[in-house]
């Protein structure tokens, strides 16, 4: 079976990622899926909770109630989702803003094999916060929590600017980028990095330690 391709949108909340995930989605010539973090997130229960990660009633009082572990359960989920639609022979563009260096190496670990690009999706702190205000399903101060993280793995594949850049020019770059991408891309220079200072080492990788 043909293994499908990762097109990964990377920037903070409001930077238009999920516009430019649906205008690729009608501009690029192969048939893509789109699969949002926040689809996932939106599976959660629904009702007296408001949190993400807030404890069900049974759990709250639980001594083993751990927060960060229903987080990283959560991300193996997603993560696992897009790999397994490409595996299965789809292509699939995927949208979020990972924080954490883990969490990074986590997905790439999760995406060896498959044929994947992240795009770094770029817009000025001001901007991000007229449209966080403007769009109005953000709490305030959101977008300038992942501001000044949310773009510490560069190099990416591509990068694009959604203030600076029509839509249209965005998904022009990227489409650039599809048919030549880059002799190590992004994920496999994660890869690497993790392999180097002791963390997730992939038998592949072993002997490319180049970074």
């Amino acid at each position: 079976m043909r293994i499908g391709r990762v097109l990964f949108l990377q920037g903070a909340s409001s930077a238009g990622k999920s516009t430019l995930a649906t205008a690729l989605q009608r501009n690029l010539d192969e048939y893509w899926w789109a699969l949002e973090a926040d689809d996932i997130t939106r599976m959660q229960p629904t009702g007296e909770r408001t949190g993400w990660w807030e404890p069900t009633p049974e759990e709250r009082s639980h001594p083993s109630w751990n927060d960060d572990l229903r987080l990283s359960h959560w991300l193996s989920g997603y993560f696992g989702c897009l790999a397994t639609i490409a595996r299965t022979g789809s292509n699939v563009i995927a949208v979020g803003g990972w924080l954490q260096t883990s969490w990074l190496r986590e997905l790439a670990a999760t995406l060896e094999g498959i044929d994947s690009l992240c795009v770094g999706v770029f817009c000025p702190l001001d901007e991000l916060e007229r449209r966080e205000i403007a769009r109005g399903d953000r709490r305030p101060g959101y977008a300038r929590s992942h501001y000044d993280i949310v773009h510490t793995h560069t190099p990416y594949d591509v990068h694009v600017d959604t203030a600076l850049q029509t839509t249209d020019e965005s998904v022009a770059s990227i489409k650039m980028a599809l048919a030549s991408p880059p002799e190590l891309p992004f994920f496999a220079h994660i890869r690497v990095n993790a392999a180097s200072d002791g963390g997730y080492v992939s038998p592949h990788l072993r002997s490319q330690r180049r970074f």
